[in-house]
């Protein structure tokens, strides 16, 4: 298992938010003087839009424009009109390190309070809901980020820029609001504390340095957050939020010129503060020894996280260290893995490397079975780490990891959006380039460079592995001074930037105009071809197999098909297999159950043939190991255990059993398992099962495919009869078909210990399907209720009470029979049990008996329809759709008919189909946490 490592590339493919670090710096020397220009860049140059007054350009990096107004906000700029939305990115450069004594977890409470808005938007949650919007903000160690994803249709652009330069000054950062959103952000914190491994790596990080800020989480102490003054959070606001601090990020469908122009006009009337930043001085002395320590709370699994002090990422071992981290951390390669794992002493393994403008730690982490020998894995884990250095790395280890993490890179940028996103890193280490320079650094690292590292670094001097112990001879460590951007940067010259693809509008119409339906080999086809940045394609194969009685008798056996396809085939190992994935560019997963399978497949056209070709190998030539059988039954068991203390997994599983059958015994098939039955069913289940199960029942005969992407439509056609011609079974299949049940109201209080959060659980059933017009409208009234952060149930338990992080509710319908939920969710502290309850169901009584507004259907409906639009806009989930248009015999006319059904709902309709579906009186609610 690796965990997230490369800092940049980690942000970029998962939008993720590792923890990185910033130098606060007015006036940046590194964005004064643009590179000297080749020709080519001449060139680009000339097609740059006029600038607007009060706009210089700066400099121009594969594709990604840098301009700066003269209040001194830096702007980013990465355009591509193949896309069909924009995602706008804010960065700040303040994080929790900016934090002073009593002040812990407020740059973290500060981003929660400016979704309140100002005195002339409203509630932006509210306002960016209604708009459809992906959006979030986030806050690690040195940064801060907000971005929004939109359609680039109507005036979100604009409304998008300008919102955010008012949000950037003119917030209403108020003590009325404090009162809610700190117990929201407290809520949020008592969330964490349910996780054992958060609580373990929070604690890793405040031992590991003594003064730096970098000992603390961006979630803050628990009383700094709770009693932390308004005053405190309105200075801080004025000192960091300031267009000199800041950096605008905007990615994907626009036009240059114009957004400029909004962006100069919208920001540009912000003015220069006076103030000077605080200058951020402490430097953490070299560690004097090992240090450990202990966290002792309820759980159900072990682990180990040790960490080693490491220099800032412009530093010139910052590229071999995260060569190193992959090559211990790699599955199945790493030393980590064949140490630990693939000896049965652990159940995964990994790293968390967190480098920043200043020093930070290399992370390394073991989880365990409860059962499993921890001081055995403690002294693998640390031989392991310490004594790498003795065992050189082949030029092959290092070349296979090289790959993997330049092909990322290139991945990464055919997805200007996230690349918007991910930069926020970049900016937070000092300039947005370091992510184009540590991709070339990456390229140069040697194996004796990662040799090096190892040797200076992984010391038993420098580690943490949790108490201060002194030593005779201390062998400290110095971690050398990292030389300023500039001068990292001084040689650089950034690559061309990639051709873009091609722009067809979200919409049903113009979508199945495009659309090419088939049946080959036996498969029912769907291939939508067109031009991609990057030239990528994204493929969904879908199949179906089995009958009622092989699940019912084959279930447990059969889960484990679908992970073991993956660990080798008869011609290529396992790590052959992904090294040959890794060099095409392409990634593949299987996911799978009795009943059916799910392969997806991302590559480019040039590599198409060949991933198709792994992928064949993949499904039809498995040889199912023993050893990967162990590990992941293992695995299974262990995460299983650890269910038995998580109040989400108790939760879940109790609701579940409420919902089978009042007849169901063991062994039917509408059966559901207590969590003992299962680790019992799961212990019993052989290799022998898994490979009868494959070979019995899997087949091609009822199989969907679907296409997006640049590829030529006649190499799917040429490779279907190769892929499924053969892969036959005896076994005809039928689809499971689970009776709709509607059990007796209940409320279930299930008490687990020691846990600072709670869940609460609601769901009843009725009969409806999909197709049937008050699905439409079902939607619509659920969407008001639950569906959102502009929704009924976010703005009473959250916005208003601030009782919970996360809350909400919907209704799924099926696409196949006439079966039908509705659900709510929400988390709490436990002592609020009783009020989020009550909260809830004060909120169904009042929709149920007042209905909704004509304005709450518009908001509800133009929501819905936005989702939609930005749903489409992905090519792998386009992939997706069509896989399951072609199973269930539809196409985008039905997505049209749909979204007419959604326009036509009247606030009477919407409110009609609520009453006529659910009913408060069947509703079973489980809350599971520590109630006594």
């Amino acid at each position: 298992m690796r965990f997230p490592a490369p800092l940049f590339l980690t942000a970029l493919l998962l939008l993720g938010v590792p923890a990185a670090a910033q130098t606060v710096s007015a006036q940046p020397a590194t964005a004064q003087t643009p590179a000297t220009q080749t020709p080519a860049a001449q060139a680009a140059a000339s097609a740059r839009p006029t600038l607007p007054a009060g706009v210089r350009f700066v400099t121009e990096v594969e594709g990604i424009r840098e301009y700066r107004l003269g209040n001194g906000l830096r702007v980013l700029l990465f355009p591509d009109t193949s896309q069909t939305t924009f995602t706008l990115n804010t960065t700040y450069l303040v994080g929790s390190r900016h934090e002073n004594y009593g002040e812990t977890g407020m740059a973290h409470l500060l981003e929660h309070m400016l979704f309140k808005g100002t005195p002339t938007s409203g509630n932006l949650m509210e306002q960016l809901s209604k708009r459809g919007a992906s959006f979030n903000g986030t806050t690690s160690d040195d940064r801060t980020n907000y971005f929004e994803t939109m359609t680039n249709s109507g005036d979100n652009l604009e409304w998008a820029i300008r919102m955010e330069a008012d949000r950037m000054v003119n917030s209403r950062v108020s003590a009325d609001d404090l009162k809610t959103e700190m117990t929201v952000v407290r809520n949020e914190f008592e969330s964490g504390e349910n996780n054992p491994f958060g609580l373990l790596y929070k604690q890793v990080r405040s031992v590991a340095f003594d003064w730096h800020n970098y000992g603390n989480t961006a979630i803050g102490n628990r009383s700094d957050v709770e009693n932390v003054p308004i005053g405190n959070l309105k200075a801080f606001y004025k000192t960091y939020y300031q267009p000199d601090n800041a950096v605008v990020t905007l990615a994907g469908n626009f036009d240059e010129g114009q957004a400029l122009t909004l962006i100069a006009d919208s920001y540009g009337k912000v003015r220069r503060p006076w103030r000077t930043l605080p200058r951020q001085y402490t430097e953490e002395n070299p560690q004097d020894g090992e240090r450990s320590l202990t966290v002792r709370r309820v759980g159900d699994a072990q682990y180990l996280i040790v960490g080693y002090h490491i220099p800032s990422v412009r530093h010139p071992d910052a590229a071999a260290l995260q060569v190193l981290g992959e090559l211990l951390s790699d599955e199945p390669s790493g030393r980590l893995y064949q140490a630990l794992v693939q000896t049965g002493q652990a159940t995964a393994a990994g790293s968390i490397t967190n480098p920043g403008s200043d020093p930070g730690l290399a992370t390394y982490v073991a989880i365990l079975g409860k059962d499993d020998d921890l001081q055995k894995a403690q002294a693998t884990l640390l031989s392991t780490l310490e004594n790498a250095a003795k065992t050189p790395f082949t030029e092959e280890e290092v070349a296979r990891v090289r790959t993997r993490v330049l092909s990322g890179y290139e991945q990464a940028l055919t997805k200007p959006e996230a690349v918007g996103v991910g930069l926020s890193e970049a900016i937070a280490a000092g300039d947005w380039r370091l992510f184009f320079q540590g991709r070339d650094a990456i390229e140069k690292v040697t194996p004796a460079d990662v040799q090096r590292v190892a040797a200076t670094y992984l010391k038993s001097t420098n580690r943490t592995l949790g108490a201060f112990i002194p030593t005779a001879q201390p062998d400290r460590v110095a971690v050398p001074a990292a030389p300023s951007a500039a001068e990292v940067l001084k040689d650089f010259k950034g690559r061309a930037a990639q051709s873009a693809g091609e722009t067809i509008a979200p919409e049903p119409d113009a979508l199945e105009a495009r659309v090419l339906r088939e049946t080959v080999a036996g498969a029912k086809v769907a291939m939508l071809p067109k031009k991609t940045r990057g030239e990528r394609v994204e493929l969904v194969l879908s199949l179906d197999f089995g009958n009622p009685e092989t699940v019912r008798t084959g279930s447990d056996a059969a889960d484990f098909v679908g992970p073991l396809l993956t660990r080798g085939s008869r011609s290529l190992t396992r790590q052959q297999l992904h090294d040959r994935l890794e060099a095409a560019k392409s990634q593949l997963d299987v996911s799978a159950g009795a009943s059916g399978a799910t392969l997806t497949l991302s590559t480019d056209r040039q590599h198409l043939p060949e991933a198709l070709g792994l992928l064949r190998q993949v499904l039809r030539e498995p040889v199912f190991p023993q050893a990967d059988f162990d590990e992941l039954k293992k695995a299974a068991l262990d995460g299983t255990e650890a269910g038995r203390g998580d109040p989400e997994s108790v939760a879940g599983l109790a609701l579940g059993r409420a919902f089978m059958p009042a007849d169901a015994k063991r062994g039917d098939l509408a059966y559901v398992p207590t969590l003992d039955e299962s680790l019992q069913d799961t212990r019993a289940v052989t290799l022998a099962q898994v490979r009868d199960y494959y070979a019995k029942v899997w087949n091609g005969a009822n199989a969907q495919l679907g296409v997006v992407g640049d590829f030529d439509p006649q190499t799917i056609r040429e490779a279907l009869p190769t892929l499924l011609g053969g892969f036959d079974s005896a076994v005809k299949y039928e689809r499971v078909k689970l009776p709709l049940t509607t059990p007796a109201a209940q409320d279930l209080v299930l008490n687990v210990p020691d846990k600072a959060n709670a869940v609460y659980l609601a769901r009843l059933n009725f009969p409806l399907r999909d197709d049937h017009p008050d699905a439409a409208a079902l939607d619509v009234a659920m969407r008001i209720f639950g569906g959102g952060t502009d929704s009924r149930l976010f703005a009473r338990l959250r916005q208003q009470d601030g009782l919970s992080y996360t809350v909400g509710g919907g209704a799924h319908t099926s696409s196949l029979d006439e079966k039908g939920s509705f659900t709510t969710y929400a988390i709490f502290n436990p002592v609020n049990s009783e009020k989020v309850a009550a909260g809830m169901r004060e909120e169904l009584a009042r929709a149920l008996k007042e209905g909704f507004s004509a304005q709450e259907v518009a908001t509800a409906q133009s929501a819905l329809l936005q989702e939609l639009r930005v749903g489409r806009s992905d090519d792998a989930s386009l992939a997706g759709a069509l896989a399951s248009q072609a199973y269930l015999g539809r196409t985008y006319a039905f997505s049209k008919q749909y979204e007419e059904r959604v326009k036509a709902v009247t606030p009477q309709a919407a409110a009609a189909a609520l009453r006529k579906y659910v009913n408060p009186a069947n509703l079973v609610i489980v809350r599971a946490g520590t109630f006594k």
